[in-house]
Parts: C-alpha cells; structure tokens; sequence
C-alpha cells in the first residue's frame, strides 16, 4: 500500500474499532449508543476512499460516472430510509428522540452514498 490508500485503510480501521468500541460498551450499558453510528459511517468512508482513491486521482471520464451514478443510486435510496423511517415514527412503531434520528440519518446517508460510489466503480 502507498500513499493515502494506506492512510485511508489505517484510519478506517481506527474508526472501525474506535465506533465498535462505543456502540459495544453502549449495549453492555443497557442501552443503544447511537452516537457510535456516525463513528461506522466515518469508518465506512473510509474504507471506501481506500479503495477509491485510485479510481478519484485521475480526472477522467469513469470518475464523473463513478460520482454521478453513485449519487443518483444513493438519492433514490436516501428516500426510501426517509420514507421508512416517517413511517415508523408515524405510526409510534418507535420510539426514539430526535437526536437519535439524526444519528441514525447521518451514519445511513454517509454510508451509501461512499458505498454506492464504491459498487459502482467495482461494477464498472
């Protein structure tokens, strides 16, 4: 590994096990730690930069199409965990603040729009 890929990786892992860390001591605690969702997501980027970064140094044609493809799959997707998450919430399925919404938001828009990004470029 050279460069930022590898920096990526290391942070990702970091991330990865800083979130864990939280979200485990959250439920040994009795309690769901949704402050650890937005630490994953960070991970989660930047796993993805990492295997993104070669395809995102070069300003070519495939890294628009990369971009633009992943952010129209990930705006479709973004609306259905809206839709979803109004429905639960409607209809008292759940019941969580509105901080934990945020939470929850935060980490699922994060998530797929890197990780649509990154199925595209594997796919292409």
């Amino acid at each position: 590994m050279k460069g930022r890929r590898g920096t990526y990786l290391f942070l990702g892992i970091l991330l990865g096990v800083q979130g864990l860390f939280v979200l485990i001591i959250g439920i040994l605690a009795n309690s769901f730690a949704y402050h650890a969702l937005p630490i994953l997501g960070l991970a989660i980027i930047s796993f993805c930069m990492s295997y993104l970064h070669p395809q995102f140094i070069q300003k070519d044609e495939r890294m628009k199409m990369i971009r633009e493809k992943g952010m129209f799959y990930s705006y479709f997707a973004i609306l259905g965990y809206f839709i979803i998450l109004m429905t639960f919430l409607q209809f008292s399925s759940i019941q969580i603040t509105a901080m934990q919404v945020m939470n929850i938001l935060l980490a699922l828009i994060i998530s797929t729009v890197f990780v649509s990004m990154t199925v595209v470029a594997w796919k292409h």
